[in-house]
C-alpha cells in the first residue's frame, strides 16, 4: 500500500545545456522576429498617416493652384494646412517611436541570449535593459498616432466648416 501512495523522484527531462540552447535559439529567433516586425510597422504606420495628412496638403494645395488663389484668399486656409502638417509631423513622429520601441525589443533579446550561457552554467539570461524605454516610446507611438488622426479630422472640420474653433470660443466665451 505503501508503495502505490510513493511518489517517484523528480526527473529533468532536459540536461542543464540542452535547456539553455533551447532558451538561447528561442530568444535569437525573437529577436529576429520583433526586428523584422519593426520594419514592417514603421513602414505602414508611416505610410498610412503621411498618406492621409499629406494628401490632404496636396489636394489642398492643387485646388488652390487650380482656382489661381491670390495671398488675400488664403487666411480661410491657413488653419487646415497647419492642422494636416501636423498631422504628417505626428504621423512621423509615431512611426519613429515604433520603430524605437521594436527596436528595442529586439535589442532586449539580442542582450539577454547571451552565448556564455551555452558552455557556462553559471551563466543565465539577463534581465532586459528597456524595460522603460518600451513602455515610453509605446505610449508615444500610440498618443502621436491617435493625435496625427485627429490632426487629419481637424483639417476636415477646418475645411468644412470655417474657422469652428472661433466659433466654439465665442459661443462658450463670447
Amino acid at each position: 500500500m505503501d508503495k502505490e501512495k510513493a511518489v517517484p523522484p523528480k526527473r529533468y527531462m532536459l540536461a542543464r545545456d540542452q535547456v539553455a540552447a533551447v532558451v538561447y535559439r528561442d530568444y535569437k529567433e525573437n529577436q529576429r522576429a520583433t526586428f523584422g516586425v519593426a520594419a514592417e510597422y514603421g513602414r505602414w504606420l508611416i505610410a498610412s498617416l503621411i498618406l492621409i495628412n499629406g494628401g490632404a496638403l496636396w489636394g489642398l494645395f492643387s485646388y488652390l493652384g487650380s482656382i489661381g488663389a491670390k495671398a488675400a484668399d488664403l487666411p480661410p486656409f491657413v488653419a487646415p494646412v497647419w492642422s494636416f502638417a501636423i498631422g504628417v509631423t505626428l504621423g512621423m513622429c509615431s512611426g519613429l517611436s515604433a520603430w524605437v520601441n521594436w527596436s528595442m525589443h529586439s535589442d532586449n533579446y539580442d542582450r539577454m541570449a547571451r552565448y556564455d550561457m551555452l558552455w557556462d552554467p553559471e551563466k543565465w539570461v539577463d534581465n532586459a535593459p528597456h524595460v522603460r524605454g518600451l513602455a515610453f516610446t509605446h505610449w508615444v507611438s500610440i498618443t502621436t498616432g491617435i493625435g496625427s488622426m485627429i490632426a487629419a479630422l481637424v483639417g476636415c472640420a477646418f475645411i468644412l466648416h470655417g474657422n469652428f474653433v472661433a466659433k466654439l470660443w465665442h459661443m462658450i466665451f463670447g
